[in-house]
């Protein structure tokens, strides 16, 4: 319950007025990351594929940029995400698992 809701504040906290704000909260996201169930957990918050793939895409903060990629690179790793990144624009994952026949 507490994990959940704090993946919930870490994912709001990515549209914050402050970079500080959404450095941490990215950071604190790819620290969840590190578990199979977090990342299931985190494409399954609504908008938060779309706010990360956005942040990925915005060369204006690099360091949030690499940061928001690495998270979505951590993502691609679980099966039962591939659809959840295809539906926020992010279709390599469900290309190169169609391409190897999976």
């Amino acid at each position: 319950m507490l994990e959940r809701g704090t993946t919930r504040l870490a994912i709001h906290s990515l549209i914050g007025n402050s970079e500080k704000e959404r450095e941490h909260a990215i950071k604190l996201l790819l620290e969840f990351c590190n578990d199979e169930d977090c990342c299931v957990r985190i494409a399954s918050e609504k908008g938060a594929l779309v706010l990360l793939s956005s942040i990925a895409g915005n060369m204006e903060y690099p360091s949030l940029s690499n940061l928001a990629e690495e998270v979505l690179r951590q993502m691609e790793r679980v099966e039962d995400n591939v659809q959840c990144l295809a539906a926020a624009g992010r279709f390599g994952p469900l290309i190169s698992r169609l391409h190897d026949g999976m």
